[in-house]
């Protein structure tokens, strides 16, 4: 099933020994862009203390309840490395990260995401094209990127600025981002909520917040408009895949 991670935000959390926090953010790799941890703010218990989570630690999510269960206790995530900085994290954070909670590090496998039983046929087929990096930052360790960062981020189709990232959708089998919800309010007269799969995603600028698709404005303003309320289905996810291949040997 796909979720939306701006409605993942503000899921509780509880450890091992029932300490409970409040989601606050995801963070995914800009490399495959999977999900790799989240962070979540302990309040009361740990006062002003925001703890980075990997996802390995995390049980299968209820989501009737809005609940994660973390395989940890208050004292791993009370001793745990303090996040550095937000809303990215370098790779010698990770490591350290990883090296405390005992888990592999992510990259040093060709692809790697989250074992799933039983091998199901996932849509979109993995692995995914994900968009480009470009622009050069002051730093070149690779990144992990906050999905509160990249949410607001401008999108330019193939013939102009047409909206803004305002949401990212994750698979759960494996945590991949699979689609970017465009939101085109303020920037074409027509407004609309469109999802746009990774496979259109060209390039994003972390430096001017930017992501540019390789759709243009007519295709965007024909697509199925998304809705929050209605269940993403396997028919859906087809139907806006060939939508979107046609458009593009059309044009």
């Amino acid at each position: 099933m796909k979720h939306a991670l701006n409605n993942l935000i503000g899921y509780s959390i509880e450890t091992n020994d029932g300490i409970k926090g409040t989601v606050k953010d995801f963070l995914f790799d800009e490399e495959r862009w999977v999900v790799r941890y989240l962070v979540a703010d302990l309040g009361i218990v740990l006062p002003g203390k925001r703890v980075v989570i990997p996802k390995a630690l995390l049980q299968q999510p209820d989501w009737t309840k809005k609940h994660f269960l973390v395989d940890s206790s208050k004292k791993d995530l009370e001793n745990c490395p303090p996040l550095e900085s937000e809303p990215t994290i370098s790779r010698e954070y990770e490591e350290s990260l990883n090296r405390y909670y005992k888990i592999e590090n992510f990259w040093a496998f060709p692809y790697a995401s989250t074992p799933i039983i039983g091998n199901p046929v996932m849509f979109p087929k993995r692995p995914l094209k994900i968009p480009k990096k470009v622009g050069e930052e002051k730093n070149t360790d690779p990144k992990i990127r906050s999905f509160n960062e990249v949410r607001g981020y401008h999108i330019e189709a193939t013939d102009g600025k047409i909206g803004h990232v305002d949401d990212l959708l994750v698979d759960d089998l494996d945590w991949q981002i699979v689609y970017a919800l465009m939101d085109t309010k303020n920037w074409v007269p027509w407004s609309k909520k469109v999802l746009v799969g990774t496979n259109w995603m060209e390039e994003i600028n972390y430096v001017k917040k930017e992501m540019k698709i390789d759709l243009d404005k007519e295709t965007m303003q024909s697509a199925p408009e998304f809705d929050y309320s209605e269940a993403i289905t396997d028919k859906y996810e087809i139907e806006l895949f060939n939508y979107y291949e046609s458009s593009a040997i059309e044009h």
